[in-house]
């Protein structure tokens, strides 16, 4: 198995989610003084910001065996799988030349050479542990700014390629399962709220996509004028006002409708274990219902983890690595069948 693969394919049943919370991510852009950024940069500046930053980074004690992979090395299947896993953004999948993503072997750390920004440095958790993501990704940051000279101004802040991001630099992010208020329509009531409070809110796969699953990510929009601390103070408030909203509609349903959640769940739960063709929408969405079912005692919490690694492993270009050959999109969905019926040949029954 390739290295890319091995970092692709986590099958720890260990490590799970939060109920309603899939993850959060602190992400910090950073330009290196003197080189125009990567939009505007030629061939040969990005090829010497990229050598710059592997340089500093392969060695750096704070990152747990670091993996560096050249996006245009890697095939069109290959930089989708890194976007499916959110470890890189659909942008520096696009590359065609100098970008770099590197990947701490555990998963917690990514960083993104030569995106929209010099660099993109990323922690991940599976919760809300701010604290903790804020003080390993400073360390970094601080380890970075020690060894390169990091474009800053008094006045504005950390320069950036979009205005939106001067300032911090920052982008902390919170992606949830939000089914309760998908359900009960309020939804859109919710976005429209988080929007006036200046946060962004976007699909599964950031800006752009679509809510597949009932998964929403939700982001600070302005990084200028605030400190770090702000805005991850103002971000997990908005996340916890928000999965407050998401209980309740979730309790209201249960009282109210609650045939309606066992048949969703159920049909769900026959769909997946007995299918033997299922498109990547459609699977996400009655994984989606999965995890509902644990959130609401249906299923043993231990399954958690697994459905957290289905979720991601199931996705088109997640199955296309898997087999040694191409697949049609019609194969795929065969494939993609048969990796849910062995996952769901050991998940016990639904305890409503």
């Amino acid at each position: 198995m390739s290295e890319l693969c091995k970092l692709l394919f986590r099958n720890d049943q260990t490590s799970a989610s939060m109920p309603i919370v899939v993850s959060s991510r602190i992400r910090l852009a950073r330009n290196l003084s003197g080189y125009k950024f990567p939009r505007h940069a030629t061939h040969m500046e990005l090829s010497r910001v990229g050598e710059i930053c592997r340089s500093v980074l392969v060695g750096c004690k704070l990152l747990k065996e670091p993996k560096i992979f050249a996006i245009d090395g890697l095939s069109a299947t290959e930089r989708c799988a890194l976007v499916e896993a959110h470890l890189c953004s659909i942008e520096l999948s696009k590359s065609e030349f100098g970008s770099s993503l590197l990947v701490a072997n555990d998963n917690s750390t990514a960083i993104m050479f030569n995106e929209e920004d010099h660099l993109r440095i990323q922690a991940f958790r599976q919760d809300l542990d701010f604290k903790s993501m804020w003080l390993a990704i400073g360390e970094l940051d601080d380890y970075i700014a020690h060894s390169m000279d990091i474009a800053y101004d008094d006045n504005y802040g950390f320069l950036t390629s979009c205005p939106t991001n001067v300032g911090t630099g920052m982008r902390g992010s919170v992606m949830l399962h939000l089914p309760g208020l998908v359900v009960t329509g309020q939804i859109n009531a919710v976005i429209s709220a988080m929007q006036k409070l200046g946060f962004v809110v976007r699909g599964l796969f950031g800006e752009g996509t679509s809510a597949f699953g009932s998964i929403f990510q939700i982001s600070n929009q302005y990084t200028l004028g605030m400190s770090e601390i702000d805005i991850i103070s103002r971000l997990y408030q908005v996340i916890i006002s928000v999965i407050a909203n998401e209980e309740l509609a979730r309790k209201w349903l249960l009282k109210n409708r609650n045939l309606l959640v066992y048949d969703n769940i159920g049909r769900s739960f026959g769909l997946l274990k007995w299918s033997y063709t299922m498109g990547s929408e459609e699977a996400i969405r009655h994984l989606s219902n999965m995890r509902l079912a644990i959130d609401y005692g249906f299923l043993p919490q231990a399954w958690r983890a697994g459905l957290d690694n289905l979720m991601v492993n199931v996705q088109p270009s997640h199955i296309q690595l898997a087999d040694d050959k191409q697949l049609s999109v019609e194969e795929r969905d065969i494939r993609r069948a048969m990796v849910i019926r062995k996952f769901f040949e050991k998940i016990p029954s639904l305890k409503f």
